[in-house]
């Protein structure tokens, strides 16, 4: 399999997240971490927010940045009972459209939030909401700030039990989201003139056969992409992605999905995508 990424080529990072999310870094630094890495094309992307970006492109500017940022967000839906996500690339961070999902997203996080509270609550981890809010610093408080203060009080090892136990699917604070749905964010995305880009789609833990169908329904509700280079994948999950962009007729991305250093691939070291794939910025400007 060749890869494409040849001397002199730039380097994208399309997929990331600042403390406007759940990531650790602010916008400013997300921006300066992937300066240092030698991105050349950044995206952020946080969780159901645009709120990182104004800041991102006034670092950049006030700054003289040799970096160029495409105005992004990841946007949380649901499929077969199963939280799928969608990137917007390119979107116009002003249309009202994608201003008011963006908006009743951020009020169904409240409310999942406060059950989880009440959940955690009833096992005698009481407060949780509030330490949560103040892992997010005053913004989105989503599962990765309960999280973080589970193990930083004690009640967990890490991050992966912190889900295991409370958090994920299986665990006692669970809360099932109410998210829009994959079409919906896809409608939205184009609204606001962007590419919607099926998000790390390996890494749903499901067969190979539901994979294609998630892919297949992606496409046929007006998908433009699909990430195929992507963080925590081995080189035959890269080639089964190329695989799939090429079967069902997706644009090729690529993206780190940086949170932190721990937990997730550091910016700009996804690995270069396929020869044989035609990528998601081919008739960038």
């Amino acid at each position: 399999m060749t890869l494409i990424n040849a001397i002199g080529a730039l380097q994208y990072d399309l997929h990331c997240h600042s403390k406007a999310s759940d990531g650790i870094l602010t916008p400013s630094q997300v921006v300066q971490r992937a300066v240092n890495n030698q991105v050349d094309v950044l995206a952020i992307t946080d969780h159901d927010t645009i709120n990182g970006l104004n800041e991102a492109h006034q670092y950049i500017q006030a700054n003289c940045l040799p970096i160029k940022l495409i105005n992004g967000v990841e946007i949380s839906t649901l499929w077969k009972n199963t939280e799928i996500h969608i990137v917007g690339l390119n979107i116009d961070i002003n249309n009202p459209q994608l201003n008011s999902l963006l908006a009743s997203q951020a009020q169904c996080r409240i409310d999942r939030a406060l059950q989880i509270s009440h959940k955690l609550k009833k096992v005698s981890i009481d407060h949780a909401y509030e330490n949560a809010l103040i892992y997010a610093q005053g913004d989105i408080v989503s599962r990765a700030h309960f999280a973080r203060f589970l193990v930083d009080k004690g009640y967990v090892k890490d991050i992966k039990r912190a889900f295991k136990k409370y958090l994920g699917k299986s665990g006692y604070a669970y809360v099932s989201p109410k998210w829009t749905t994959i079409e919906g964010a896809i409608k939205i995305i184009h609204q606001a003139n962007g590419q919607a880009v099926l998000a790390h789609p390996s890494r749903y833990d499901f067969t190979v056969t539901k994979m294609q169908t998630l892919i297949n329904y992606f496409k046929e509700n007006g998908g433009d992409g699909m990430e195929v280079s992507q963080s925590r994948q081995t080189l035959e999950d890269l080639k089964l992605l190329a695989h799939f962009a090429n079967k069902f007729g997706l644009f090729a991305s690529q993206g780190s999905d940086f949170h932190d250093l721990n937990n997730y691939l550091d910016l700009g070291k996804t690995q270069p995508l396929p020869s044989n794939v035609k990528p998601i910025w081919h008739n960038w400007s």
